[in-house]
């Protein structure tokens, strides 16, 4: 089958054919029960979705996606521009408030340590992903990678979409990376950070703590059918690590049809997050 068309540069703008999306690809709004801050950047397209999944009305077919019955990833599929452009935009906010106002924020608690972390242009460049490489071909063109600078806080983005032929099957497996590692001076990010994992907790995600990783580190992970025809399904992976002044997230999502087919199993993919995610946090100056 084909693959879905690559990105024309590392900062595509909207394409004004075949919809709203970038390169024709239709734009979806966010998942219900997706947390802020994930999902493709921006004029991204997301990975293509799986049978059923809505779509916006009027909107172009996706080119490339695969015919009825083969895989497809459908986890970022509805997490694009809105909660990406609504969590950058919350963002801003609160850190103009606390430069403003900072009374507000004013808690006793200053802004941790970066303890040696710096923000870099690629992070998964840097980092390599050699994991995640291992068991995915990466579709040409990506991961797409943007860095932000402020004297409030460093933001580091990488998207990658990927995809695998299992040995026992003759459809592509697509599956999405999402990485985000931000530098917080202004703020103590940790009562933040307790409060992603409460909203992990009331979605009714499996949380799993890391120990070894930071001063604080956990996987939640969630599985849950995709549309009304309840044997698609995403499987959804969030590991989430604090250390002082740093923060880190790396989802990972795909998809499978319950007696059909399948994708990696859990252990595999704890293990490639894992060691990506120690080799990220030593190319921005971790331990």
């Amino acid at each position: 089958m084909g693959t879905p068309p690559p990105p024309s540069s590392p900062s595509p703008s909207p394409s004004p054919q075949n919809g709203p999306g970038f390169a024709g690809f239709p734009q979806q709004p966010p998942a219900p029960n997706s947390p802020p801050g994930f999902g493709p950047p921006p004029g991204l397209p997301s990975a293509p979705g799986a049978p059923g999944a809505p779509t916006v009305p009027g909107s172009a077919a996706v080119a490339g996606a695969p015919a009825p019955g083969g895989r497809r990833s459908g986890g970022l599929r509805r997490n694009a521009t809105w909660a990406f452009v609504g969590a950058i935009l919350a963002s801003a906010v609160w850190t103009g408030t606390v430069l403003v106002v900072p009374g507000l924020v004013d808690d006793g608690s200053a802004a941790k340590s970066l303890r040696g972390y710096h923000a870099v242009d690629r992070i998964c460049d840097a980092g390599k992903l050699t994991a995640f490489r291992g068991k995915y071909k990466m579709v040409d063109n990506y991961p797409l990678e943007h860095v932000g600078r402020t004297d409030s806080m460093d933001v580091m983005r990488c998207y990658a979409l990927m995809k695998r032929t299992p040995a026992d099957s003759e459809t592509t497996d697509y599956a999405t990376l999402d990485i985000r590692a931000e530098l917080h001076r202004a703020v103590d990010s940790a009562p933040e950070f307790a409060a992603l994992r409460q909203y992990f907790e009331q979605q009714k995600y499996e949380i799993t703590p890391v120990p070894g990783l930071g001063e604080e580190a956990y996987l939640a992970y969630g599985d849950e059918p995709t549309s009304s025809d309840k044997t698609f399904h995403d499987i959804n992976y969030y590991l989430q690590v604090r250390d002082g002044g740093m923060t880190y997230s790396l989802y990972w999502t795909d998809n499978y049809q319950v007696g059909k087919n399948h994708t990696l199993d859990r252990e595999t993919v704890r293990k490639a997050m894992l060691d990506d995610t120690r080799d990220m946090l030593k190319a921005i100056g971790g331990p």
